[in-house]
Formats: structure tokens, C-alpha cells, sequence
């Protein structure tokens, strides 16, 4: 019986001291939460920030532009760096690339109606712009210009005219603007370009043509340049200021070309552009080079299918 009797006081102890000290660990753990005020701490919360002023960490998601979307990473030095977008299907960053999303009728006018055309628009304030056609298009501006074929639906069409004679009037110097779905960044990689032409003018004899293309950072609401004085007054490169513009490339039509559609297509590298604006593209310009053949050339030319993709 007193074996038994000592047994039992021992388990009796045992679990006192075990509930002794869960309760004592659980005193330890809500004196630390209760005891130390912001005031009375000796330790500066905003250290279990790699960035405590924004309160954020390396590699943290954040707002690039302060549009309330995380569009961005924190890098080492705690600046929000913009993602880089990856579209790879097409129109890719340009919207409306086939042109088959307008707000009127491309025939209710013979030409200068690009703006017809969702997000593509003039590329000055007043003056020649591109046109805007369709199938059902009879008068192209002239009665030796041919449609496209096959037949596409909806499609754009300007003159390209190159001459190093820059001080030609700006009669024939048209082009157009669309902007970005969102903006290529300086060292983002590699973006390829492939559009659709067809030359409308093949009745016409004319030399080899090059079409320009250009980056350009442009404020939506900013009102666009003035009008050019000149086939190339003001350059390309200075039209939207040559701190908001940059050459991507360009493409030859040969004088060979004729109204059946071809595609063109090259490699935009933004690692080793010259010239590309800090905060990147958001615009794309399509007009005629601003480096062209020592033969003057001047083509009607049909445009369509616009795809950037990376």
C-alpha cells in the first residue's frame, strides 16, 4: 500500500511541473507581446524591411506608376522596376493590327481617314495622313491604283516617298500612329515586327522604297506636333523630339513589288538600340525612312496585319 501511495504522488508532481511550465512559457510569450510598445521597444520594427521606408522586400511586387496595379519588382536598391510584358500571339503590343475594329465607314471619304481605325490615328496635327480602305473600296484617290489581293477587309494605305532631297514639300509625306497595348523598355530583349504590304500603285514606274518604323514615348492627351514644312522638315527622329524617339528599323519595296500582299518582317533588339527613351516606347510610328536611296522613289503602298510580339 505504500509503494502504490508513493507512485502516485510521484505522477502527481510530474504533471504539476509540466503544467508549471506550459504556464510559465505561455506568461514569457504574452509579457513580450503586452510589454513593449512601439515607445518602449529597443528594436525598430521597419528592420524586418529590406526597404523600410516603403516597408517592402527585395524581389517584393509592387506599383511601377502609381496605378494601384503591381505591374513591378523591388530591386537591390529599393526602386519598383517595371515587369517586362511578354505577349506572343498577334497584334501582339500593337492594337488593332488588322484594322477591323473602326468607328465609321473608310468609304465615306477617299482618303486621310486612318483615325477611323480603334487606336491608330495621324501622325501631326493637320495635313496628309494615311487612309483607310476596305473591300468594297472602288476609288483609291486615283485611277491607276489597284486594291490589294487577295481581298483582306479592312486595310491602310499611304505614299511612301524617298528622296535625299529633304526639302521636297510635304505633299506626299504621310504616315500613321498606334499606340502600344504597353510600353517596350530599353534592354527588355528581343521583339519581332512583321507586317503586310502591297504595292497600288504598280502602274507607276518607281525605284526602290524603304518604309520607316520609330519608337515613340508620347503622352496620350499631349497634343500631336505641327505639321511638317517638308518631305523631311523636321526629321522623324525630331518630329516628337529626338529624346522621345528612336529608329527600330526599316523595310525596302523593291520596284519590282505588285498589289499581291507580302509580309515583312525584322528583329527590334532593345539591348543595343541607340537612342531609346529611359522610360521606353508606348507608340509606333510608320512613315517613310529618314535614310533613303541616293534614286528617288516614290510607291502607293497598301498596309495590313500589324503584329510586335516578344
Amino acid at each position: 500500500m505504500k509503494t502504490i501511495y508513493i507512485t502516485l504522488k510521484n505522477k502527481d508532481l510530474k504533471a504539476l511541473f509540466i503544467i508549471r511550465f506550459k504556464m510559465l512559457v505561455m506568461l514569457t510569450f504574452l509579457l513580450l507581446i503586452f510589454s513593449c510598445s512601439n515607445e518602449g521597444c529597443d528594436y525598430d520594427q521597419n528592420e524586418a524591411f529590406d526597404c523600410p521606408n516603403i516597408q517592402l522586400n527585395y524581389g517584393d511586387p509592387c506599383d511601377s506608376n502609381g496605378d494601384s496595379i503591381n505591374d513591378g519588382t523591388i530591386n537591390q536598391f529599393c526602386e519598383c522596376i517595371p515587369d517586362m510584358t511578354i505577349i506572343s500571339q498577334c497584334p501582339g503590343f500593337i492594337q488593332n493590327g488588322d484594322f477591323e475594329d473602326i468607328t465609321g465607314d473608310p468609304n465615306n471619304v477617299v482618303d486621310e481617314d486612318i483615325d477611323l481605325a480603334t487606336s491608330w490615328k495621324e501622325l501631326w496635327q493637320s495635313g496628309s495622313l494615311a487612309d483607310l480602305f476596305d473591300n468594297a473600296t472602288t476609288n483609291f484617290g486615283s485611277a491607276s491604283f489597284v486594291a490589294p489581293t487577295p481581298a483582306s477587309g479592312v486595310f491602310a494605305g499611304m505614299w511612301i516617298e524617298n528622296s535625299t532631297n529633304q526639302s521636297r514639300p510635304a505633299t506626299y509625306r504621310e504616315g500613321m500612329f498606334n499606340q502600344l497595348t504597353a510600353s517596350i523598355l530599353p534592354n527588355s530583349g528581343s521583339y519581332t515586327l512583321t507586317f503586310d504590304y502591297a504595292n497600288m500603285s504598280q502602274s507607276i514606274a518607281s525605284n526602290d522604297i524603304k518604309v520607316g518604323v520609330y519608337g515613340v514615348n508620347h503622352v496620350a492627351t499631349d497634343p500631336l506636333p505641327a505639321s511638317p514644312t517638308g518631305l523631311g522638315t523636321p526629321s522623324n527622329l525630331d518630329l516628337f523630339g529626338s529624346s522621345n524617339t528612336v529608329f527600330l528599323g526599316e523595310v525596302v519595296i523593291t520596284s519590282t513589288t505588285t498589289n499581291t500582299w507580302s509580309t515583312a518582317t525584322f528583329t527590334i533588339d532593345t539591348n543595343t538600340l541607340t537612342g531609346m527613351p529611359g522610360v521606353g516606347v508606348n507608340h509606333i510610328m510608320i512613315t517613310n525612312s529618314h535614310l533613303p536611296f541616293m534614286d528617288y522613289g516614290k510607291m502607293f503602298i497598301g498596309f495590313d496585319n500589324f503584329c510586335l510580339t516578344n
